[in-house]
């Protein structure tokens, strides 16, 4: 089969010929029919120092398939497998948990003492077929198209998102990052009630995408982003909720400036370097509640994106700008440049 390899710490990958592999006993073997890029196989691809962090923190090795977001059909199942079936559609969850840690234990599965990552620690999607482990594998009704289910992981992600910053009927809402998930966020922000969403950006390309669900979008390069926002939350003087997913760590020094005492803040960004705050003028004294997240809860995040996908509130394929099939992948990765979520599909399942 091809697979997309990166093959060392450098800027790049190669596609070549490896061997189909044979799954393990609690192991299924995928037809890989739709793939996202996500931005950590953008970091890995031109490898950045947020690449570098992310091997050292989960002992990455070479050479390795790239890809984590990604929906196919189980074509064998390992020896001991007995939850799913040959034919089942699935997408996959990216954190690999043990199962045995404390936090496994007590309902933090996602975040796992000992987690493995997809894509990162075990071998990727990027393929023409994939390995998943049983217990990560989410399987999805008919009614969800490969290239939607491709999408359940990001979308996981804005979900989970949405779900920790407990927004209520009317809030205003600030999205800072107009990426592929800041744009699924403000998708699913709409659809549970908020009332006012605002997105920050310094793109205007992707402040363009962000027009589609955003009631006011703001360039901070150009504009006083911090005053347009307070002009906007005049009686509550400053947001309700701000989730941070653009992961510069200048954006942390004017955050706090637009939420409103006791707002709520979500951080899913992840700066290269460390960021200064405030603690006594930020969060103490304007009894800011500040939450970061990494990954979906298991599986709960899962299914309530599932009911809203199903019952048509929202609509996964609106992010999606360009589709590749994976022998363009140099054209896909380059195009992560200017787009908003990126797919590698199979022709014949091409939306």
């Amino acid at each position: 089969m091809k697979a997309i390899v990166k093959t060392g710490p450098n800027q790049g990958a190669v596609q070549k010929e490896t061997p189909t592999p044979t799954p393990g006993p609690r192991e299924v073997l995928i037809e890989v029919k739709a793939a996202a890029i996500c931005g950590t196989d953008v970091h890995y691809y031109f490898w950045n120092s947020a690449a570098e962090n992310f091997s050292k923190k989960f002992g990455l090795t070479f050479p390795f398939t790239l890809g984590h977001e990604v929906c196919g059909t189980i074509i064998e199942l390992g020896s001991e497998v007995t939850t799913l079936k040959v034919g089942q559609k699935i997408s996959v969850e990216t954190h690999i948990p043990c199962g045995e840690c404390y936090h496994c234990k007590t309902g933090e599965a996602h975040n796992c003492q000992n987690m493995k990552i997809y894509g990162t620690s075990y071998n990727g999607c990027f393929s023409d077929y994939a390995l998943v482990p049983e217990s990560v594998a989410f399987p999805l009704p008919d009614s969800i198209s490969f290239e939607e289910g491709s999408l359940f992981e990001p979308a996981g992600v804005a979900m989970r998102a949405i779900e920790e910053s407990r927004i209520e009927a009317g809030d205003t809402v600030v999205i800072f990052g107009s990426g592929a998930i800041g744009l699924l966020a403000m998708m699913i922000a709409k659809a549970v009630g908020a009332g006012k969403i605002i997105a920050v950006d310094i793109d205007d390309y992707k402040l363009s995408l962000a027009k589609k669900y955003a009631d006011v979008t703001i360039n901070s390069l150009e504009e006083d982003h911090v005053s347009i926002i307070l002009e906007h939350t005049k009686v509550r003087r400053g947001a309700d909720v701000i989730i941070e997913m653009s992961g510069s760590p200048l954006v942390y020094k004017t955050m706090f400036d637009c939420l409103r005492l006791e707002g709520r803040v979500v951080t899913v960004g992840h700066p290269a370097g460390e960021v200064s705050i405030n603690i006594t003028q930020n969060v103490n004294t304007k009894g800011a509640s500040i939450k970061g997240l990494f990954g979906r809860r298991l599986w709960s995040t899962w299914h309530s994106l599932l009911s809203l996908v199903e019952n048509g509130r929202i609509n996964l394929l609106d992010v999606v700008t360009h589709t590749f099939p994976f022998e363009e992948f140099e054209q896909a990765f380059e195009q992560t440049k200017k787009a908003g979520k990126i797919l590698f599909v199979r022709d014949e399942h091409k939306a």
